[in-house]
Parts: structure tokens; C-alpha cells; sequence
């Protein structure tokens, strides 16, 4: 029994899948098979039971390991950030987060983080809101980010950080009046554009359609704020985007915003994800904390 068999088999618990886990890890599903096939050898027990269409769950066994297979993870983090250059740390923090935080929000932190931790690289990728839980519990992703109006699940922390306001949004400037109060059944029948990158606020706007019976042709999905932007200027559809992705566009008259009818759906939630069990190095903790400050100073220059 090794560390890399224990860490196949915690993504492969987390996914509860071969193929997938195989995906995660770069590996040749063979050698995940391999790997988990070795690992049962070596305790005499069996660690999955197949439940068909190639989904696997775990025995009572796995459930057991799977505990340890996490302590042991977070062992080898911490004896890694202790033992290899604990003056100067290093390695790769992997970060899930929407388009609009990473772009509009978090730029001054990045530098701060990086002036004071020059060895830790940041990776950053887009925001999967049903994808995060087994990113996070499979080790893949460090820390998440969900625009939301609330976010709970099982095994992770979640975190409220501050309120984004959002903007109804369209580049169809000659169809409506200034500072007109918009009806969203005006919205019935256009295209309602939104972004796949920052998709987890879309089922509040989702939910609330529903509720007011607001049929549409269709969601267009984009795979960036810009392109978005880009569409509307031109005179298509209608969008809901955080306010500050479009401020400069509403000033240079390329956009219009319209003020939402009895206050709905004025701004969502920012939350910061992160897995319970797992040990959070030094620097990652650092990161966590100068997002906090410098998000919520900015919510208070926005509110003010």
C-alpha cells in the first residue's frame, strides 16, 4: 500500500467512478484499475461494489479507509509545506471561481498574495457549481467560489464573504425609457444570455422565472463575460451579470441598465468553499484571509 493508491482511491470514492477519477488524475484507466486492484490485494478486502452504468460506491471497508486515506493526505501536505523549504513555500493552490471575482474583484489581492508568497503559484478555473463539491472532496480543486444566494453541502465549509449586486442588463437601448421600472415579463419571448463561467447565480435566476411564469426561446450560455457584453451591444437578448462587469459599458451608453421591478433578485451571495477534513497549508490560509479583507472592503466602498 502506497500514497498514490490511497490517493486514486480517495478521487474514485469522491467521484464514484474508474473512468472519471482516470479523467481527473491524467491517467490511463488501466492504470487506475491497477492501482485499486493492488491496493485490495494488500488489505484482502474489497474496497468498491459496482452499481451498474459504470458507477461504483463504497463497502463498509472503503467507508473505513476512506477516513484514513484523508488523514493521510493531509499528513503528506503538511509534512511537505514543514519539512521541504518551510521558509519559502511553494507548490500550486488550484482555485474554482466565476469569471466576474477573478476579474473585477481579485486582481489587488493576487499581487499582494504574490509579493509576499513568490513560489506559490495560483491556478484559476472557471466556476463549476455541481462539479465543486467532488472537486473539492477528490482533492482536485484547494478552494471554491459560488455566486449564490446560499450554499451548503455535506463535507465542506462553506463561507459567506460578501453581497455582489447583480444588473438586468440589454443593448436594446431605443425599446425602453430611462430609469424605467422593468417588468420581467417584458423579458418573455428574448433570449436571456448567460454566462456558463459564472453559472451559479443563473438558478436564482432561474427559480425566479418560474415563479413569475416567464417563458423564454431559450438560455444562451457563454463562455465569457466579454462575449456576453459584446452580444448585447449589438441588440440581442437580455442578461443578468454582476453590476461591475458592465458599469463601463452602462457609462459609455453601449448597454442599458434597467432597474429591477419591486427590488427582485438586487444582488446574490459570494461564498468561499472549502473541503472540512482537509488540512489547509500556511500560505493557502494567508490567501483566504487577504480575500476576505480586501472583498469585504470593497463591499463597503460599494454600500457607501
Amino acid at each position: 500500500m502506497d500514497l498514490q493508491q490511497l490517493s486514486t482511491f480517495r478521487v474514485i470514492a469522491t467521484v464514484g467512478s474508474f473512468s472519471q477519477a482516470a479523467d481527473i488524475m491524467g491517467y490511463a484507466q488501466s492504470t487506475v484499475s491497477e492501482q485499486i486492484k493492488n491496493l485490495e490485494s494488500d488489505l484482502h478486502t474489497r474496497l468498491f461494489k459496482r452499481s451498474g452504468s459504470k458507477r461504483v460506491s463504497l463497502t463498509p471497508a472503503g467507508e473505513m479507509l476512506l477516513k484514513y486515506a484523508q488523514k493521510m493526505s493531509n499528513l503528506e501536505d503538511e509534512i511537505k509545506a514543514e519539512i521541504i523549504s518551510p521558509e519559502e513555500p511553494h507548490g500550486t493552490f488550484s482555485i474554482r471561481i466565476p469569471e466576474t471575482i477573478s476579474t473585477y474583484y481579485l486582481p489587488h489581492t493576487i499581487d499582494r498574495f504574490h509579493s509576499q508568497f513568490p513560489g506559490v503559484n495560483l491556478n484559476f478555473m472557471d466556476c463549476t457549481f455541481f462539479d465543486l463539491p467532488d472537486d473539492l472532496g477528490a482533492g482536485v480543486v484547494d478552494l471554491g467560489f459560488v455566486i449564490c444566494d446560499t450554499y451548503q453541502t455535506t463535507n465542506q465549509t462553506s463561507e459567506f464573504i460578501c453581497r455582489i449586486p447583480l444588473a438586468l442588463v440589454t443593448g436594446e437601448i431605443g425599446e425602453f425609457q430611462k430609469n424605467e421600472l422593468f417588468d420581467l415579463t417584458r423579458m418573455s419571448g428574448k433570449p436571456l444570455i448567460a454566462p456558463s463561467n459564472d453559472c451559479s447565480y443563473l438558478h436564482m435566476i432561474d427559480r425566479l422565472l418560474t415563479e413569475q411564469k416567464i417563458k423564454f426561446p431559450g438560455v444562451w450560455r457563454f463562455n465569457s463575460i466579454e462575449a456576453i457584453k459584446q452580444t448585447l451591444a449589438h441588440g440581442t437578448g437580455f442578461a443578468v451579470l454582476p453590476e461591475v462587469a458592465v458599469n463601463r459599458e452602462v457609462e459609455q451608453r453601449k448597454l442599458m441598465l434597467l432597474p429591477w421591478k419591486d427590488d427582485v433578485l438586487m444582488s446574490a451571495n459570494l461564498w468561499m468553499v472549502w473541503q472540512t477534513s482537509k488540512w489547509l497549508p500556511p500560505a493557502l490560509r494567508v490567501l483566504m484571509d487577504m480575500i476576505r479583507e480586501d472583498l469585504r472592503m470593497q463591499e463597503t466602498v460599494i454600500h457607501n
